[in-house]
């Protein structure tokens, strides 16, 4: 099982990658850094939320798993 730490590194890192994904395509409908800072961070703290409840939950989840 994985400890609640390592899902939030995990999650941190990835949203930090995803931020960077959402902030470029903003920029790219918008042309102003501003709303494109505004939509990518706050894309960012909702995702990460989320991105750590499915982590948790699938952590529970014993299907597909085989034991070693």
């Amino acid at each position: 099982m994985e400890t609640h730490r390592r899902s939030i590194v995990k999650a941190a890192s990835y949203r930090l990658f995803a931020t960077s994904v959402v902030f470029l395509i903003a920029f790219a409908y918008t042309g102003q850094l501003g709303s494109s800072a505004k939509i990518g961070l706050s894309a960012a703290v909702a995702k990460t939320a989320l991105y750590y409840v499915w982590e948790r939950v699938w952590s529970n989840v014993q299907w597909g798993l085989q034991e070693q």
